[in-house]
């Protein structure tokens, strides 16, 4: 399968602190990788790296280009879209002022408009309270509108950071099914960081882990599921 994102050596930080020490992975088309790891191995680092949030050397290529010195914005319209840790919602707008971010540098209408009833497909709650003030919506609510407004930008692949993070887990079970319905039925690729390593390698057919900002081991997600030594050193179960 060929690789839509790849990760070559990358080097990242903050100011004089090193976090990632050498990363390479790759993310084939249309499907889903895990990045797991203890905190402050360097997982959101890596994603805050591929969509330009923080200075990094080595290189990243999406699609066969180099997303060396782009800005957020070009790797956006590229196909990128990140779903931060903490969802990353406007709670002082609407439910629908917030999709309509997720469109805004579209210039397909009618386009739009189907992915719209494509969203309301996966999220029916959000038709129901779309006029509503995005403050109103419980934890997994807001999860879900921060993943129908990535999905507004029409992404080839998705850069999801904890979305289990604070969710009770019947939520986090429909959130992650939807996850699953998404890549297999639109097709759009997904890399995942995620604590709960039991439903990220349940979801991802491959999986990196991290270790103090290094690739510690990977491989296929069910092979590493049955290493037991794998999953005591590094997934903590």
């Amino acid at each position: 399968m060929t690789a839509l994102l790849e990760l070559e050596n990358v080097r990242a930080g903050y100011g004089p602190t090193s976090v990632l020490h050498g990363v390479s992975l790759e993310v084939p088309d249309g499907s889903v990788v895990s990045l797991l790891g203890a905190n402050g191995a360097g997982k959101t680092t890596t994603l805050r790296a591929i969509t330009g949030g923080v200075r990094w050397t080595g290189d990243i290529r999406f699609a066969g280009r180099s997303l060396r010195r782009s800005p957020t914005e070009d790797i956006v319209r590229r196909g990128i879209a990140h779903v931060p840790e903490g969802r990353g919602i406007c709670t002082e707008l609407t439910v629908d002022e917030n999709l309509r971010l997720g469109a805004h540098l579209r210039q397909d209408k009618a386009e739009v408009k189907k992915d719209y009833a494509r969203v309301f497909e996966y999220f029916p709650v959000l038709k129901e309270r779309r006029r509503l003030s995005a403050s109103t919506l419980s934890g997994g609510e807001q999860q879900m509108l921060a993943l129908a407004r990535a999905l507004l930008m029409r992404p080839r692949l998705m850069l999801l950071d904890e979305p289990s993070l604070g969710l009770a887990p019947m939520v986090v079970r429909s959130i992650f099914e939807i996850i699953r319905s998404i890549n297999r039925t639109s097709k759009v690729a997904v890399l995942l960081v995620e604590q709960n390593a039991r439903i990220a390698l349940d979801l991802s057919t491959t999986t990196y882990v991290l270790e103090v900002g290094r690739v510690a081991v990977h491989g296929a997600s069910a092979e590493l599921q049955g290493d037991e030594s794998v999953r005591r050193s590094y997934l903590g179960y």
